[in-house]
């Protein structure tokens, strides 16, 4: 058994002429334990008898031989993956599958492309030109940014980590290029154009860099309340602007930018009221301040001073700045002075995890999230580290407290070394018997949920390592006024208000079912709905649009006697709006058209169900269907899926559907998901998990859909 499971991991890896070039010694021994292994087996298969299929002469001798051999191989192969790793640290984030599927296509770096996205935060995709030469980089917003120098992948002579080292050293010269650039060219012409020219990420660090320098003057000069009003007009302009016609990534930039220009324009607002007239003041020294000194890029807050990163992070949105999340910057930058780790804790839904990565996203570092289950050993976590002590990037171990007591503990070792490591300023360090450099903008957070089920408490020598934030529930108003603002919509503190109260009077007066959810994302989906009618509908009034995207996000989940109640509060917070009929338009006819190829009536009522799945879809990375046997339920998708199909032939704004159903009833846990084999010790992937992975590397823009039936 053990020979078989070793041969069948070993088989694929040594079948591939790269990787038999790059480890001769290990692929000769790969070929002897081949020979054996595949002799015994034709001998077995002439007769299945186990008696005389096991009475094969030197059986036994020749599996224990084929085992040492194979140990070695595995060892070998082991320190070959290590010694690569070493030289690329982001290697340390893949699994050996992955990495050594990266390994392997030594001759067309092409092929590396989908593995990208895994090594670098905003890189999607590579330029190349036709002649094998990168000269850009591609984020998945398709936001491209030229590098400063070209690289040649054929110069490394088939040692992909080389040239993926040139990627990560001139991503970083780039970005530090385009924002010097940006920042002189941010005097030369009028804001609302500059905004459109960059990438988003320099905007937003450049804008960060002027904002800071330029409060600075004000607060000395005494002049907050003329430059509150520069703020408003600043803002004014840039809401103009989103409300036009933009490209798509021109309008992501903006919405970014909104959402931090609002925030220092509070923030300005604040000093004001508070006449404060000292640069060294609490109430400006706690904001996250940008200084540029003509090369570099420096982020401060209070007394925590750190470089930017300048990983390239694409083209994405940011986080709403509640008092909240500011405490908790405070908080987490504060531990970094102290070289300690960040540890928020709180309810679901409070943004612990999207507060981590959005600071690593306001200092540009690589942030690597990480979910972990009661599965992780040390070892698992250890590999982890050193990938994380290399390249200085952070990482956020979300749910910590679900690893098991004993780990945690000696977790708290290895967190503690490279802690030591780095607050006595070593360049090297011995981590596990590896000497590693040593980067010392590593960062750990850890984020917890007291009191579930199956979670531990921290021991003790962990607690030490880590400062703790409370998180609580975040302030919904305030985040859906800023989130409609930087959507285009001018009135949007009143629709903020009502979208609020409708969900507050909403759990006070309908019945309470398990699928009612009105928290954090309940809130954010009907925000995302209201974008979305925006840009089709610019010329419609904004309360009909919140009214709709509020209607369009919870009808389709109450039950029928909560529906009338749920019309009486709509009506009494938008009195006298009324909706439009919708325009369904070709979605229609080719629903009916599905409907009756299928043998089934397109009665209104299945028809209205089907839609409301569909925009269900649009909102929502997941849904559920609910409803008793015989209700329609597999019907309803196969049908919208037939009519997608239908609509990209038809030449629509519209993407076919790929679709994979499958029972989980009718498999165990570990068939669904993955499980460790206890014989060998092999992880072998579930159904699941294969579907997954087939569907995130597949590169077609086809919607594709996994659904549980059953």
């Amino acid at each position: 058994l053990k020979c078989q499971a070793t041969w069948l991991y070993l088989e694929p890896i040594f079948s591939s002429p790269d990787i038999n070039a790059q480890m001769p010694e290990e692929g000769r021994k790969f070929g002897i334990v081949d020979s054996y292994w595949r002799d015994i087996m034709t001998e077995a298969v002439k007769d299945t008898h186990v008696l005389i299929a096991t009475a094969q002469p030197n059986m036994l001798g020749r599996l224990r031989e084929s085992n040492v051999l194979l140990e070695e191989i595995q060892k070998g192969l082991n320190d070959y993956l290590e010694k690569k790793r070493l030289y690329f640290p982001r290697f340390f984030f893949l699994s050996n599958d992955e990495l050594l599927e990266i390994l392997s296509e030594t001759k067309d770096p092409m092929r590396v492309q989908p593995h990208l996205k895994k090594c670098f935060e905003g890189i999607a995709k590579l330029e190349f030109t036709d002649d094998q030469v990168i000269t850009g980089m591609i984020s998945s917003e398709k936001e491209i940014v030229p590098f400063t120098k070209r690289i040649i992948p054929a110069q490394a002579k088939g040692m992909v980590e080389k040239w993926l080292l040139q990627v990560q050293e001139i991503m970083i010269s780039s970005v530090r290029k385009v924002i010097a650039e940006s920042y002189t060219a941010y005097t030369e012409m009028p804001r609302k154009k500059w905004v459109l020219e960059w990438p988003g990420q320099t905007v937003i660090a450049t804008s960060s860099i002027y904002w800071t320098s330029e409060v600075t003057a004000a607060i000395q000069e005494g002049g907050l309340k003329k430059y509150l009003e520069i703020s408003n007009r600043q803002i004014d302009d840039i809401v103009a602007l989103v409300r036009g016609k933009l490209e798509m990534g021109a309008r992501l930039t903006l919405g970014a930018l909104v959402v931090i220009d609002v925030h220092a324009r509070d923030v300005v607002e604040k000093l004001a009221n508070d006449n404060v007239s000292d640069t060294n003041a609490f109430d400006w020294i706690s904001q996250l301040r940008y200084y540029f000194d003509g090369a570099d890029t420096q982020v401060h807050m209070i007394t925590t001073e750190l470089g930017y990163g300048y990983e390239y992070l694409g083209n994405t949105g940011r986080l709403v700045i509640t008092p909240l999340t500011d405490r908790c910057y405070r908080t987490l930058m504060g531990a970094m002075k102290l070289n300690l780790g960040g540890a928020p804790e709180g309810p679901a839904g409070t943004g612990k995890t999207e507060t981590s990565k959005d600071l690593a996203k306001a200092i540009a570092k690589q942030c690597v999230v990480f979910n972990c289950s009661d599965g992780l050993d040390f070892k698992a976590m250890g590999k982890f580290f050193k990938g994380l002590a290399q390249a200085g990037a952070w990482a956020c171990f979300d749910e910590f407290n679900r690893i098991e007591l004993e780990v945690l503990s000696v977790i708290a070792q290895q967190i503690h070394s490279i802690q030591t490591a780095i607050s006595m300023g070593l360049k090297r360090f011995v981590f596990e018997g590896t000497d590693l450099e040593l980067d010392p903008s590593c960062t750990i957070f850890i984020t917890m949920n007291p009191g579930y089920a199956g979670r531990a408490e921290l021991p003790d020598n962990l607690k030490v390592l880590f400062r703790t934030v409370a998180m609580m529930v975040p302030d919904y108003a305030l985040i859906s006024e800023i989130s409609l603002y930087s959507m285009g919509f001018v009135d949007a503190p009143s629709l903020a208000h009502k979208i609020v109260a409708t969900y507050r009077l909403c759990s006070e007066q309908l019945s309470s079912q398990h699928h009612y959810d009105y928290g954090m994302r309940a809130v954010k989906a009907v925000l995302t709905a209201a974008g979305n009618l925006k840009l089709r509908h610019p010329d419609q009034p904004e309360n009909v649009l919140v009214l709709r995207s509020i209607n369009e996000v919870n009808l389709p989940k109450f039950l029928s006697h909560d529906i009338p109640l749920f019309e009486g509060i709509i009506s009494d917070l938008f009195p006298g709006v009324v909706m439009p009929k919708r325009d369904l338009g070709s979605l229609e006819t080719a629903l009916i058209s599905n409907i009756r190829s299928r043998g089934l009536q397109p009665v209104p009522w299945f028809i209205e169900k089907i839609v409301q799945i569909y925009e269900m879809i649009l909102v929502r990375h997941g849904l559920m269907i609910v409803g008793d046997p015989l209700g329609g339920k597999t019907s309803t998708f196969k049908v919208l899926a037939g009519a997608l199909g239908d609509l990209e032939k038809e030449g629509d704004e519209e993407n076919r559907v790929e679709y994979c159903i499958m029972n989980p009833k009718a498999v165990t846990m570990g068939q669904l998901y993955g499980q460790f084999d206890p014989v060998s010790h092999e992880w072998s992937d579930g159904v699941l998990a294969n579907v997954f992975r087939e569907h995130a590397t597949s590169v077609t823009d086809y919607r594709k859909w996994i659904i549980f039936d059953g």
